[in-house]
């Protein structure tokens, strides 16, 4: 199993790459369409997750401290 922090990273970047794949198609439209507007919902839910794996390794950091 890979450690919360490689799977923050991971997450994070799929969630930049969706931001990237919204911006060439608003681009390549000139308009928010659905699919825009999906590649930025996905690209949310991917920095969600990654914040959620950073602040759980903080946590797991804290407490086989003590």
């Amino acid at each position: 199993m890979r450690s919360p922090y490689v799977w923050g990273i991971i997450y994070f970047f799929m969630g930049c790459l969706f931001v990237y794949f919204a911006i060439q198609q608003n681009t390549r439209t000139g308009q928010w369409d659905f699919f825009t507007i999906a590649l930025m919902a996905l690209a949310a839910y991917d920095f969600t997750i990654s914040y959620r794996y950073f602040a759980f390794k903080k946590i797991l950091k804290r407490k086989n401290k003590d």
